[in-house]
């Protein structure tokens, strides 16, 4: 079997092209065959009533002359057989031998094919008889005394037939040269592929920046394309994959470190029977467990976002409700802040999207603003309508961020300058990847007297 596919499409088309060329020859045969063959007939014809006039008019001349019938024939076989380049003979009605241009009683015998034989004014001909003869004629003359002969020509001229293997070389010469022409039509069509093939096996190999560098614009283009796109996709989520598991490990190293050190102490405790700094140990374990459990939570909610992309968005959301239900749940840890919320919801408006994870999403932006905020400055929480969507904007007290810290926030674990930071870092990244799966925006600013996140997403339509 044929592994390679420059071998393949070189033998498709040379099988092809060689099929091509049967048929060519064989319809040109049937069809300019034939043709040449009615031509040839027609023409044979008319230099046999010429033949047959001339013998006559010879024969005719001798009797004249008083010669006897049977030497008057032959003499003008013989004169006729020089003149036409042809074997000559002529038979009685009986088929009895009168005379010859060749020596001996017989004449030759001459085999006929029936699709090469033909009719026209009275002269039977054949074209290409067996044997190597162009053609041969017999059509009937008149002897002395009107009595009836017949004439037989057999041409030995033999430049006049049809050329079947001249134009088959032709069309094999011309199929050679085609054939050639394909080996660089071949070669275009492959390159690419192995291009593309050789981009692929760099990936496999563990080079994910491998791309197929093509500059086609037809098909191996588009799939070149597609293959480029599908490599930066998987570059992306490898990488994210591998940055998050280096996230995780360090922060889970934090709260399992602490729970070795308090678990330590809880022993050192234990052994000299104090029941008070044991009990204090015990709490800080469970503190750090419920950390830490949290932690894996979020990880394992932000994973699963991305499982679920391409998010389904069939469901209609009553946006100001949704941010009403959440603040509620964020009003106790804000009242023990000291952090009053105040929303400003304007209009019902509704969008299409995903109410669970949208739910997830306000929830951590407006914990964030809680927990980031300044105790005594409010939380506000705005909901406006526009041309196209809605726009929700929650401010805090906090103090401005840099331009280098405005476009890291929503990055995974990133925590701020600010060593005291509170959370584990992924809820701004959860609400990020919760808008963009919903075709929205999101982006940090400072305003004036604190720091303000906007969202925006399209309005349900219909």
């Amino acid at each position: 079997m044929i592994r390679s596919l420059y071998l393949k499409i070189l033998l498709h088309w040379c099988v092809a092209l060689a099929l091509t060329e049967a048929l060519v020859f064989v319809l040109f045969l049937f069809v300019v065959g034939e043709s040449h063959r009615q031509y040839v007939t027609k023409s044979v014809a008319q230099s046999s009533h010429v033949a047959a006039d001339f013998l006559e008019l010879s024969v005719a001349a001798a009797l004249a002359r008083g010669v006897d019938e049977a030497a008057a024939v032959q003499g003008a076989a013989r004169q006729l057989a020089l003149r036409s380049h042809a074997l000559v003979w002529v038979t009685d009605a009986a088929g009895e031998l009168l005379g010859a241009s060749f020596e001996g009683r017989r004449p030759p015998e001459v085999e006929t094919v029936a699709r090469r034989t033909g009719s026209h004014d009275g002269v039977t001909v054949t074209v290409d008889p067996a044997g190597g003869f162009p053609w041969y004629a017999v059509l009937p003359v008149t002897g002395a005394e009107h009595r009836p002969l017949r004439l037989y020509l057999l041409s030995q001229r033999h430049g006049g037939s049809f050329p079947a293997g001249g134009f088959a070389a032709g069309l094999a010469l011309i199929g050679a040269l085609v054939a050639l022409l394909a080996v660089p039509l071949t070669l275009r069509i492959t390159r690419p592929l192995k291009r593309l093939e050789e981009s692929a096996l760099r990936i496999a190999a563990g080079d994910l920046s491998a791309r197929a560098e093509l500059s086609e614009r037809d098909e191996i283009g588009r799939l070149a394309r597609a293959f480029n796109d599908m490599a930066e996709t998987v570059e992306r989520m490898v990488r994210g994959g591998r940055e998050l598991t280096a996230n995780v490990s360090h922060e889970l190293r934090s709260p399992l470190a602490r729970i070795r050190v308090a678990g330590e102490c809880l022993e050192t405790a234990v052994a000299r029977c104090d029941r008070e700094d044991a009990g204090e140990m015990l709490e800080v374990i469970r503190e750090e467990i419920e950390e830490a459990d949290r932690l894996v939570g979020e990880i394992l909610q932000y994973s699963r976002l991305d499982l679920q992309a391409p998010l389904q968005l069939g469901g209609r959301v009553d946006l100001p409700e949704l941010i009403g239900g959440v603040a509620k749940g964020v009003g106790p840890l804000a009242k023990s802040r000291g952090i009053p919320l105040r929303l400003e919801l304007h209009g019902g408006e509704t969008i299409a999207g995903n109410e669970e994870v949208l739910r997830v999403a306000v929830k951590n932006l407006l914990e964030n603003a809680v927990l980031h905020g300044t105790p005594g400055a409010e939380v506000l929480v705005e909901l406006d309508r526009e041309d196209q969507g809605v726009r929700l904007r929650i401010t805090n007290g906090h103090a401005p961020l840099d331009e280098q810290e405005l476009a890291s926030i929503f990055e995974p674990f990133y925590r701020g300058r600010d060593a005291a930071a509170q959370g584990s870092g992924l809820g701004l990244a959860i609400a990020r990847k919760v808008v963009a799966l919903h075709n929205g925006d999101i982006a940090a600013c400072n305003v004036p007297g604190g720091f303000q996140v906007r969202v925006t997403l399209p309005r349900a339509r219909g």
